[in-house]
């Protein structure tokens, strides 16, 4: 992979009924958004669940898919050297 990258994690929810997507920086911030805004148990699965859950494939009930996979960055002092003063 290349040298200058860095890799985060990204939690992708996707709802099956409206085919909506969210991305997430983790689990946490996932069910601290979902449950604040819904409160109505949507997801259909527990936070304490899904922190034992694997992710080897992707987590699917009736509601919703989540999915763990990693986003590709550039590390940021390489972005601000190359971009200093544009």
């Amino acid at each position: 992979m290349c040298d200058n990258k860095k890799i985060r994690n990204v939690i992708h929810l996707h709802f099956k009924e409206s085919g909506e997507d969210f991305y997430y920086g983790n689990l946490k911030s996932l069910f601290d958004c979902q449950e604040h805004e819904m409160n109505d148990g949507s997801l259909g699965v527990r936070y304490k669940y899904l922190v034992n859950y694997k992710f080897d494939k992707p987590y699917e009930n009736d509601r919703v898919i989540i999915k763990k996979s990693e986003l590709i960055t550039t590390k940021k002092p390489e972005w601000d050297r190359n971009n200093v003063n544009k």
